[in-house]
This record gives C-alpha cells, sequence and structure tokens, in this order.
C-alpha cells in the first residue's frame, strides 16, 4: 500500500506537537499515521479513532481511561503507549513506531512457517499477552495484524503486540461496544465472545491458538462468505488439527493448537502465561527434525527454488523465496574433444606434426596462475632456497596460531541457552555439549514447576569444555504459610435476635476451646 496516499490528517499537527507525515494503515475503529513527536524529535506512530467512535462521549471516556491503564504496561513485547489526546474531533493514541512488518504481511509473502519459526513467534507474543494479563488486562483482538516484527534481532526482542489501548480491564469482561458491536475480528474471536459478549484472560488464549494454526498452515481455521458465518462456525465447529491441513506436523503440536482452542473456555490454559510454559515445553521437546518440517532446503541446483535460512530479521522482511538464476558462464555447454583417428598410420602422421622441443620439458608452476614454461631437459628447473624457507615460516605460524586458539577458545565453547526449557530437555542438551549439569531449584510464581528459569553462566557465556554449569529450575509459585490456631482462644457469642432483651445488653464472655 502506498504510504503517502491522500488524507486529510496528513500535513496537519495535533496538539501543537504531532506531525503527520504518512498513512501506515485503516483499520475497523481508528487509523494508523506515521507522525514525528516534533516535542522530543521522534518518530511515533499516531492510532486516530474513526469520527463516528468519536462522537459518542462515554466511547472516548472509556478509550482513555482504557489507554491511561495501557500505558502502565512495560514489557520488551508490548508496543509502548506513550500519550493520548482528545480535542477538535480527534482521539488519538502516540505509541511506539516499529519500523518492520505485520505478521499478516509475512503470512502473506510465505505462506506457511515451520513449526521453530511459529513457536519463536508465538513465545514472545504469549509472554506480552502475560504480563497483561498479570495486570489484569485482556488484549480482545489477538491476530497476526497486531503482531509486529521489527527489522533486526531475534524473534525473542523483535517481535512487539500492539493494540493494547483498545484493551480492557479483565474485571469489565464486556467485548460488546456501541449498538452492540462485538470488539475484535471474526476469524479470531473465541465462542464465547461469539456467543455473550464476555470474554477474560482465556479468550486472548484462544485467539493466540488460532494464530498458531494459521503459522503452521498457513491458512484460516474457518472461511466463510461474511464475518457473522465465520463466528458462528468458531461457536459451533472445533478448530481443526494443523496436520489435517498440513500432513506430516508433529502431533505435539495438534495438541498445542487443541488445547488452547478448546470450545469450552475451562479446558483451556488460564492465562497466556500457562500456554507460554506449554510452549516452551513443546519447543524443548520436539526433535530439530520436527521442529524444521516443512522447510526447503537451499540448493545451488538453478532449476530449484531455494529458500533463505530466516537467521535475521532482515531477510525476513523480504521476499521468503528466492530465485537462484544462473550466470551466463555456467550455462555454457563444454565441447567435447573431436575424436581420435582410428587409422593407425594417420595417428603415427597426427603425432609427428607436432613441432615440439625434442629435449624440453615443463618447468612446474609455484602458484595456480603462474604460467608453465619451457625449460632445457638438460637444465632441469629447481625451486630456489628460499621457498624452503617460506614454508618452514608458514608452518610454523599455523602452528603457533592453532596453539594460541586452543589457549584463548578452543578450549571454551558458549553456553547454551536452555531458559523456558524443562528440565529433562535441558540436562539432555548441556550432556550432549559434553557439559555437567547441576541442578539448583526456586520459587517462581509466574513459570511453572519444572521448567528452567536461571543458568550460571549466563547464556552465551564462554564456558570450559567438559565444566561444569548451573541451571535453576522453576518450583511454582512459593507456598503461603498458614498460621496454626491450635490452642488458641475462641470468642463465641450468640445472635442477639434469638436472645431475649434483658440478656443482649450482657457483656461478652470468653470460652477457652471446648467450654461453654
Amino acid at each position: 500500500m502506498d504510504k503517502t496516499l491522500d488524507d486529510s490528517l496528513v500535513g496537519q499537527v495535533l496538539d501543537g506537537r504531532y506531525r503527520v507525515d504518512s498513512l501506515i494503515a485503516r483499520g475497523g475503529m481508528a487509523t494508523v499515521y506515521r507522525a514525528t513527536d516534533r516535542r522530543l524529535d521522534r518518530v511515533v506512530a499516531l492510532k486516530v479513532m474513526h469520527p463516528e467512535l468519536a462522537r459518542h462521549d462515554e466511547f472516548v471516556s472509556r478509550f482513555i481511561r482504557e489507554a491511561k491503564t495501557a500505558a502502565k504496561l512495560t514489557h520488551p513485547n508490548i508496543v509502548a503507549v506513550f500519550d493520548q489526546y482528545a480535542d477538535g474531533g480527534h482521539v488519538y493514541l502516540a505509541m511506539e513506531y516499529v519500523n518492520g512488518q505485520t505478521l499478516r504481511e509475512l503470512l502473506s509473502d510465505r505462506g506457511r512457517f515451520t513449526p521453530r519459526e511459529a513457536l519463536e513467534i508465538l513465545a514472545p507474543v504469549l509472554s506480552a499477552l502475560g504480563a497483561a494479563h498479570r495486570g489484569g488486562m485482556v488484549h480482545r483482538d489477538v491476530k497476526p495484524e497486531n503482531v509486529l516484527i521489527a527489522g533486526e534481532g531475534s524473534y525473542a526482542h523483535a517481535v512487539k503486540v500492539a493494540d493494547f489501548g483498545l484493551a480492557r480491564s479483565a474485571a469489565a469482561g464486556a467485548t460488546v461496544s456501541l449498538a452492540g458491536m462485538i470488539v475484535g475480528t471474526a476469524s479470531y474471536l473465541a465462542p464465547e465472545q461469539v456467543k455473550s459478549g464476555v470474554c477474560d484472560a482465556r479468550s486472548d488464549v484462544y485467539s493466540a491458538g488460532v494464530v498458531l494454526y494459521e503459522m503452521l498452515t498457513g491458512a484460516k481455521p474457518f472461511v466463510a462468505d461474511s464475518p457473522i458465518q465465520v463466528a458462528y462456525r468458531h461457536v459451533h465447529d472445533r478448530v481443526p488439527e494443523p496436520s489435517a491441513e498440513v500432513p506430516g506436523l508433529d502431533p505435539a503440536l495438534d495438541a498445542l493448537v487443541v488445547r488452547a482452542t478448546a470450545k469450552n473456555a475451562d479446558e483451556r490454559p488460564a492465562d497466556a502465561n500457562l500456554l507460554h510454559a506449554e510452549v516452551m515445553r513443546t519447543f524443548g521437546n520436539l526433535p530439530d527434525s520436527a521442529l524444521d518440517f516443512g522447510a526447503l532446503p537451499t540448493t545451488d541446483d538453478p532449476d530449484n527454488t531455494a529458500t533463505a535460512e530466516l537467521g535475521s530479521l532482515a531477510s525476513r522482511r523480504t521476499t521468503a523465496h528466492t530465485r537462484l538464476m544462473p550466470t551466463p558462464e555456467a550455462t555454457h555447454a563444454v565441447p567435447p574433444p573431436p575424436p581420435l583417428p582410428t587409422n593407425p598410420t594417420r595417428v603415427e602422421t597426427v603425432m609427428r606434426s607436432v613441432k615440439a622441443p625434442a629435449k624440453q620439458v615443463l618447468k612446474p608452476r609455484t602458484s595456480p596462475n603462474q604460467p608453465r614454461e619451457l625449460v632445457p631437459a638438460d637444465q632441469p628447473w629447481r625451486p630456489r632456497r628460499g621457498h624452503y624457507a617460506m614454508a618452514v615460516v608458514l608452518v610454523v605460524a599455523i602452528v603457533l596460531g592453532i596453539a594460541a586458539w586452543w589457549v584463548s577458545s578452543g578450549q571454551f565453547r558458549s553456553m547454551p541457552s536452555v531458559i523456558r526449557r524443562s528440565q529433562e530437555a535441558a540436562l539432555a542438551e548441556l550432556n550432549h555439549d559434553g557439559l555437567h549439569p547441576d541442578v539448583v531449584t526456586a520459587y517462581d510464581d509466574s513459570v511453572p514447576a519444572g521448567v528452567v528459569i536461571g543458568t550460571s553462566p549466563n547464556p552465551s557465556s564462554k564456558v570450559k569444555k567438559g565444566g561444569s554449569v548451573t541451571i535453576t529450575v522453576s518450583r511454582g509459585p512459593k507456598p503461603i504459610p498458614v498460621p496454626d490456631q491450635a490452642g488458641q482462644r475462641v470468642i463465641r457469642c450468640s445472635p442477639t435476635r434469638s436472645v431475649p432483651a434483658r440478656w443482649s445488653r450482657r457483656r461478652l464472655r470468653t470460652h477457652s476451646p471446648g467450654r461453654w
């Protein structure tokens, strides 16, 4: 889409501060612009509510109230809300500008993802939703359009969830807004959002499960002629297993999608934090063959299409499939040598016709590009003594270089990252890498028991091969101690309405346990 489309707000300055530079996208509730904060000299994204919604005072008041709540969410995977403003018919949010693509754009370019890529994208999405759920917020509109992927870094730091400005308190619950309009997108609505207009953290879990299904298959689970029909299918049909669309996907991925998209909200993980733990556990238990299922191999054959490994997000932002075109030189065939004559007499004649010196030999090359020269046979070429000395110096330098490398870093390796993996998977990987892990445990309110929450040394740090490392495994939430009340004195009294009035004025008496 042309980012410079003509729009009435482009070129204006809102609140004397934000200069609207260009249009980014239009949504069902708002339009997003790229703008410049002239006060702080930074690029921001302005989410301007549509005028028909901005005319309702009640909706605007709630929008501002919820925007202030969303601004309190601080998380590396959440698009930050900087400012909000309502004046002159314009109601907007000033948010962090992410220079990248939406997950929707990547899905349109690539189709489906490998399981490894899908889980690596979903994990930070769930981490962001989990932070909101811990703060009592529900997103209500989890979909690929609201998942932004920056142009550099790993997925863990580049994935950001947007549109928290339209989220609301989980205690409020309702998703029905003006004139009975349901907030959300039909393809990702949980059944309870459609039936009763009420949602909680489990509704976000359902939407995240649908997003996972779409990343694994490249298609939405339900397609119909209208959004109402799509919503109807979410209420009455079960989200299919991804392997039904893409045979060969691991059953653990099917189980993950089925559990997250259960029609009964009570059968889903209670919030995004619990689903995040299940995703990391599944990721840690799946073999590489299952995680990389469906990846197209890279090849030098010009007749095949090679898929570049998405090692950096810069390559993710370009087209995923690259046609390897042959060079003109590579397409030229080498002509076969002329056939030798079969007549022996003719062969002898041909050999005599070659006029080469009778007593000359070829001088050996000292480099691949040096032409070979003819020297007299009685004066054969001999290498210079300097060549021997140079060879000795080169060998000594190589030996010293190898020795220096071994002393400085050859006997060390990088500490693998096993955080957020199950204890069993972490131990297996560390043992496979030749390390000797020790296990300690600690309470953690947000990570379930049995999942690694820390390592010593830290991931990517240097550790000696065969050395000892320590992993810290979560014991789950810390139990709350209940005080022992045995032997305490108990105060008992009778309801005054069932006691004669002359007794109700008597002083309460204390009794020891077992006495009245």
